[in-house]
């Protein structure tokens, strides 16, 4: 069914529209600065009005960048077992500032880290070659050294049982 008025002409949209569409889209999970400005470009808003939407957003507590920073680690680490490295390089490709990565990658527990490596690697180890678990980790942005020693752990573990 269509009801008049559930789409709304793009070309006038008001700022006060793309701020209520942006409070909503931001309530609904943490968003970048960066993700929240590509939004605006697709509503089609002015520059000059982006920065005011952008703004008041912040103002209103909808969007942090920090507080984005530290929810996207701990999913990925957490979730996708990501490690420091590829997480970084997430962050980045959402514009957030160096200074904020290196703050929120460096709360990251490196025996968090390498429990996260064992994990995936007794995951793989029966299914995979020692070369696919290797280059599925380092995918994942974990460094050669943490690779090897859960390897080992992992293939001394299988021994014993």
């Amino acid at each position: 069914m269509f009801t008049p008025g559930f789409f709304v002409n793009i070309d006038t949209m008001t700022t006060t529209e793309a701020l209520s569409k942006l409070q909503n889209y931001c309530a609904y999970q943490e968003r970048s600065p960066f993700e929240v400005s590509r939004k605006l470009d697709l509503l089609k808003l002015p520059r000059s009005r982006q920065e005011e939407v952008i703004a008041t957003l912040m103002e209103d507590n909808f969007l942090d960048e920090y507080r984005f920073a530290e929810a996207y680690t701990r999913g990925k680490l957490h979730q996708k077992y990501w490690a420091p490295r590829k997480i970084k390089v997430g962050l980045r490709q959402h514009r957030i500032p160096l200074v904020t990565i290196d703050r929120i990658v460096g709360l990251v527990d490196s025996n968090t880290i390498y429990k996260n490596a064992l994990y995936l690697t007794n995951r793989w180890f029966v299914s995979k070659t020692k070369a696919q678990i290797s280059s599925s980790l380092q995918r994942r942005g974990y460094d050669y050294e943490t690779i090897v020693k859960a390897f080992e752990e992992v293939k001394e573990q299988s021994r014993i049982a």
